[in-house]
C-alpha cells in the first residue's frame, strides 16, 4: 500500500482505530486483559472498551507497540508506510521532516516500528548459506592532546580479526534469511545458531572455508568453497548471503550513525523488508498483524550492554 492509499483511507483517528481492532479481534472485541468477550464501548474515549468481567477498561493499544503513544494513528499510519516502502531505510530526520514531528518522536516511533518487524522464528530448511560479515565504519582521529596519541585504526581492519561488530546470517536460496549479532564467532556458537534456525534432515548447508565452520557437518549436510580458488562451482557458493550483506550495508548508508547496542533492530528491518520482498498481499496490514502481537518493550530499550539487546532483538 502507497502513501496516497494510506493517506486517503486512513486520515482519521477513528478509520485507523476500526482497521486495527479488526486485524487484532477479527471475531469481535476482546478484553486484551483476562481475554473475555463481554465487552462495551466505554464512555468519554473513542477506542475505549469496558470488560464486564474483569472490571477494566482497555483499547485495542494495550500490550502492542502503540501502547501509551500520543501521536496520532494517521501520522503512525504514515510513519509505517513510509518505512515499509523504503528499499534502503528512512532516517529519523526524513521522518522528522515528512511527518512534522520531533526528531525524539520519529526516532522513537521507528524504533518500535522495528520492533514490530519482529517475526516468528521458522526454521530454514533446503540449500542454506552460513556467512558472517562485520559491521562499523572507520575510527575517527581525534586531535590529540600533548599526551594522547593519535587514535589507531589498524583494530579496524576489513575482515576476519577486526574489532567491528560481528554478524552472522543464514539465507535459504529463494526463501527467508536470518541475521544474528554474535560477538564471539566460534564452532560453539556458530553450531547453536545453526541447531535454532535449520532443519537439518531436509537442508543443504553452504559455507566459505573459515574454521569456525569446520564441525557444523557433524549436525548437517555441509558443503564447502574455497574462495582462495573460485567463488562458485555449480550450486556450491555463498552469494546469496553476500548479496544480502551487500543490501544490509548500503540500506545503513542511509542513517548518519547507527550505535552497536541498537544494530540488531536494524537488523530486524532489513530482515522482514528481505523476507518479504516478493510478498503480493497487501504488505502494510501484514505488518500491522505482525505488529499487534508486539509489546512495546521500551524499557529494555536502555539496555546497558550490547548483548542485552541482542537477547531482546532474538529471544
Amino acid at each position: 500500500m502507497n502513501i496516497l492509499s494510506i493517506s486517503k483511507n486512513y486520515n482519521t483517528q477513528a478509520k485507523c482505530l476500526k482497521l486495527l481492532e479488526s486485524l487484532r479481534w477479527p471475531d469481535g472485541v476482546k478484553c486484551a486483559y483476562c481475554d473475555s468477550d463481554h465487552t462495551k464501548p466505554a464512555k468519554g474515549e473513542q477506542g475505549r472498551h469496558s470488560c464486564r468481567n474483569c472490571k477494566r477498561t482497555f483499547s485495542v493499544y494495550v500490550d502492542t507497540i502503540f501502547e501509551d503513544t500520543r501521536l496520532p494513528l494517521p501520522k503512525w499510519f504514515m510513519l509505517i508506510g513510509l518505512m515499509l516502502n523504503s528499499k534502503q531505510g528512512v532516517s529519523a530526520k526524513e521522518l522528522e521532516r515528512n511527518l512534522d514531528v520531533t526528531y525524539k518522536t520519529a526516532y522513537y516511533c521507528a524504533m518500535r516500528v522495528r520492533i514490530g518487524m519482529l517475526m516468528p522464528e521458522t526454521k530454514l530448511e533446503g540449500i542454506i548459506e552460513l556467512d558472517e560479515s562485520y559491521f562499523g565504519g572507520k575510527p575517527k582521529k581525534r586531535r590529540p592532546d600533548k599526551s594522547t596519541p593519535y587514535l589507531s585504526t589498524s583494530s579496524n581492519k576489513r575482515g576476519r580479526g577486526t574489532s567491528k561488530i560481528s554478524v552472522a546470517g543464514m539465507v535459504e536460496r529463494g526463501g527467508n534469511v536470518k541475521p544474528k549479532v554474535i560477538e564471539k564467532l566460534t564452532k560453539r556458537n556458530l553450531l547453536y545458531m545453526l541447531k535454532q534456525y535449520a532443519k537439518e534432515d531436509t537442508s543443504l548447508l553452504m559455507t566459505d572455508g573459515f574454521r569456525g565452520y569446520s564441525k557444523l557437518d557433524q549436525y548437517i549436510e555441509h558443503m564447502t568453497i574455497n574462495h582462495s580458488k573460485q567463488f562458485s562451482k555449480g550450486i556450491t557458493h555463498i552469494n546469496t548471503i553476500e548479496g544480502f550483506w551487500s543490501y544490509v550495508k548500503g540500506g545503513l548508508k542511509s542513517y548518519k550513525a547507527v550505535s552497536p547496542k541498537y544494530l540488531p533492530f536494524y537488523l530486524v528491518q532489513y530482515e522482514w523488508q528481505y523476507n518479504h520482498r516478493n510478498y503480493k498481499g497487501n504488505q502494510f496490514e501484514a505488518f500491522l498483524t505482525n505488529a499487534l502481537q508486539h509489546e512495546k518493550e521500551l524499557e529494555y530499550w536502555k539496555a546497558e550492554s550490547a548483548e542485552e539487546v541482542k537477547h531482546i532483538a532474538y529471544p
